[in-house]
């Protein structure tokens, strides 16, 4: 088509052309019934991209896990948890694993997730994922796998309470065993320089314990360990921001009654965390039971996403949405609020 439009404007005199669009005019004019001149129709404009538009997607590692996840309705207390979060807005099926009350394995216990191709490369940074309170770690499956295509290593510690630090420490030992453990493919592959602890509802004020505490201590736990920030997704109140001293995330919804974004996750985490940057952004649309939807419905997948690249990858593209004087997240419509701190303002 291209070629043939260039071939009839070679063979077409300049003079022509202007001939060409007056006759033009003159015959719409006639069939319209409209007189004057014509005038071109502006193009669309194409809506902005937005932060989950660009990060809400698989990245391009292949994910090995032994985790296996059936539907939750295969179990009695699990059929009950999808009437519960559909009944409060969730569309698609939950997922779990067996551990009890879902099934009869251990109710303890942590579920690893690595780039299938984690043998070439460099290493790779880790997330410590808890999970909420009384949630199954099978919920987080979906999230977990994007997380871990983006390149990291995923560990999902849990024992049904999911709320207080000794969660997610079961999680970061298990990870700093596998990393010495010469039988494993992750052997000398985790790069504990780049750990972030993440966690929704009472996992989300367990990663703020643990991004309160393990930092101070590191160097006892690991000698490669440090944490680069936490990831605190509608988290409980039993966290103060104070104590935190890590880049740290807060993320909380527009329809979430169970953590409103009025509450202690500013009163006294996000408005309270003066020792490190931290950020605050609210999804419209997003319910507490958001995080354990399918990611395509979950609004805050893409900033959680981008949040991990910028703070344990260095994505530029990432950062542009959290650092500069022209910080992307305050014009993006998925949010209905965002701030940040006064040491987040001055990051460059």
């Amino acid at each position: 088509m291209r070629a043939s439009r260039r071939a009839i404007h070679a063979r077409t005199p300049a003079a022509a052309v202007p001939r060409a669009i007056a006759a033009l005019a003159v015959v719409t004019a006639a069939v319209c019934g409209t007189a004057g001149p014509v005038t071109a129709r502006e193009p669309a404009q194409t809506p902005a991209p937005t932060v989950q538009s660009l990060f809400n997607t698989a990245g391009p590692h292949a994910v090995a896990t032994t985790v296996r996840v059936d539907p939750c309705r295969e179990s009695v207390w699990g059929t009950l948890q999808q009437l519960a979060v559909h009944a409060l807005g969730n569309r698609d099926e939950l997922t779990c694993t067996r551990a009890f009350p879902n099934g009869l394995d251990s109710p303890v216990g942590v579920n690893v997730y690595h780039p299938a191709d984690i043998a070439e490369l460099p290493g790779a940074p880790l997330i410590v994922m808890t999970p909420g309170y009384h949630a199954n770690p099978g919920m987080y499956d979906a999230m977990a796998r994007q997380w871990v295509s983006h390149g990291f290593v995923v560990v999902i510690p849990y024992e049904f309470f999911n709320s207080l630090i000794h969660v997610p420490a079961l999680g970061l030992a298990a990870a700093v065993a596998a990393h010495r453990d010469p039988n494993s493919p992750l052997h000398n592959r985790i790069d504990l320089g780049r750990t972030v602890f993440a966690g929704h509802s009472g996992g989300g004020q367990a990663a703020l314990q643990a991004g309160a505490l393990f930092p101070g201590i590191a160097g006892l736990v690991d000698p490669g360990l440090r944490v680069a920030g936490v990831l605190a997704i509608q988290p409980g109140p039993l966290a103060l921001g104070a104590s935190v001293g890590v880049p740290t995330l807060f993320l909380t919804g527009s329809d979430d009654f169970v953590v409103p974004d009025v509450a202690w996750v500013r009163w006294w985490q996000y408005n309270l965390t003066w020792h490190a940057p931290a950020w605050i952004a609210n999804a419209l649309g997003v319910s507490h039971f958001s995080p354990v939807d399918g990611l395509a419905r979950y609004r805050s997948a893409g900033v959680a996403v981008a949040w991990l690249r910028y703070l344990a990858l260095g994505d530029e593209g990432a950062k542009r949405y959290f650092v500069g004087p022209e910080w992307l997240l305050p014009a993006d419509d998925t949010f209905v609020s965002v701030e940040r701190n006064a040491l987040a303002n001055a990051l460059r």
